[in-house]
């Protein structure tokens, strides 16, 4: 049976990455699927990890984030780019939930080098990215560096790479109402066949 978690980071309820959570959990409520959601804005969330937790301590409040990780078939994060990066909100909570022993471990390779092993390759992770710019200048003169940051530099140490996909909503704040819909739409049918 699946159940989806979905971690959402975005502080204006009136955004369309709003939108995009609604349409998400209206989709799966449509279907009958289990689901749980974290808000990182409303729940207040601290992102600055404390020497404790640097050191190795885990909080209840991780432990809970990260049961319901482990409970899910399926993750999805929505989030806007903020300076080619997620919201320092959900790069904190990634800094201090996905943590090794529970979200990965290294494998020694020879000496000091190692390679990570995912340990939550059983998940499926769709990612929803909302751009204020547009696909051209993204895509060619930064290299899609903000899909490759996130799809390298995190989902490939925690899953397995061939059952996340990166969704790119372009230029947000400038496409009209068809356009959003058709974003939404795009979103709703992606849902639908993860359902399956």
């Amino acid at each position: 049976m699946k159940k989806f978690l979905i971690i959402y980071a975005h502080p204006n309820p009136d955004s369309f990455n709003n939108a995009i959570k609604t349409r998400v959990i209206n989709t799966l409520e449509r279907v009958n699927t289990l689901y749980n959601v974290i808000d990182l804005y409303s729940e207040n969330y601290n992102p600055v990890i404390s020497l404790n937790e640097m050191l190795g301590e885990v909080s209840l409040e991780t432990k809970r984030y990260q049961q319901l990780i482990t409970e899910s078939t399926n993750i999805i994060f929505i989030f806007p780019v903020f300076w080619f990066r997620a919201p320092a909100i959900l790069e904190g909570f990634l800094d201090k939930v996905f943590i090794p022993g529970f979200a990965y471990r290294f494998k020694q390779i020879i000496g000091k080098y190692g390679i990570p092993v995912p340990l939550l390759k059983d998940k499926n992770v769709l990612t929803i990215l909302t751009h204020g710019a547009p696909a051209l200048p993204v895509k060619t003169i930064y290299i899609n560096a903000v899909k490759y940051r996130f799809l390298l530099g995190f989902l490939s140490f925690c899953f397995n790479l061939f059952k996340c996909k990166i969704l790119q909503l372009w230029s947000v704040p400038f496409v009209n109402a068809n356009i959003r819909e058709k974003y939404l739409n795009k979103v709703e049918q992606i849902i639908l066949r993860q359902n399956q």
